[in-house]
């Protein structure tokens, strides 16, 4: 909404000392100009009307810091919130495509691995094997006996290029049985794309 009322947001995101704390970076040509553009924004409609209620239920307190910076500063701020917008992105991402991976499994999607497996992919299967991507990808045209494969206690680790996911499954055998396991997946960002570049797999 700030940025279809054409506020200039420098960044956004978490702070470091505190997960309960958040921070809000905006940009004004002045002092006036930031009075004008909030007032413009805080009075309409589509704020009052709209979020304003629910946003302002979740804060608890907040503080307002207006200060002067040159365009270089600015420039690092930028870079700054950038980032912290950046790693947020990248935890969506690659959360949604573990649910993609694990999906995939289940429905021995094929065609998906072969868009999100990087060329030189590996994975260590529960029986101690480990597999290339092909000799993956030919395992996974097989139909699988279990069903209601699910991911839980997904923990996405982000170290620059590279993000490891650890998580623990369920599902349930053709019998009928309940089963479970272990995997943690790598993967690596490639001409900004995420790719998953190793897996390694434990079942119960």
């Amino acid at each position: 909404m700030l940025r279809r009322w054409k506020v200039d947001v420098v960044g956004y995101g978490p702070s470091l000392h505190d997960r309960d704390s958040y921070f809000l970076m905006r940009a004004f040509d002045g002092v006036g100009k930031r009075q004008q553009d909030e007032d413009a924004f805080y009075g309409s409609e589509e704020w009052i009307k709209g979020p304003r209620e629910r946003i302002l239920a979740g804060i608890d307190s907040y503080t307002t810091i207006v200060i002067s910076v040159d365009e270089a500063t600015l420039a690092g701020m930028r870079r700054a919130g950038g980032g912290t917008m950046g790693v947020a992105k990248d935890v969506e991402e690659l959360t949604k495509l573990n649910e993609d991976y694990v999906q995939s499994v289940q429905r021995s999607d094929v065609k998906r691995f072969r868009e999100i497996l990087a060329p030189d992919f590996l994975c260590s299967m529960p029986d101690g094997s480990l597999l290339d991507r092909e000799a993956f990808l030919d395992y996974t045209a097989r139909p699988v006996t279990i069903r209601n494969l699910q991911a839980q206690d997904v923990n996405v680790r982000l170290l620059g290029d590279v993000a490891i996911v650890h998580a623990r499954t369920s599902y349930v055998t053709a019998d009928g049985t309940p089963g479970g396991g272990r995997y943690t997946d790598v993967w690596a960002r490639r001409d900004g794309r995420w790719l998953a570049v190793s897996a390694h797999v434990t079942r119960r």
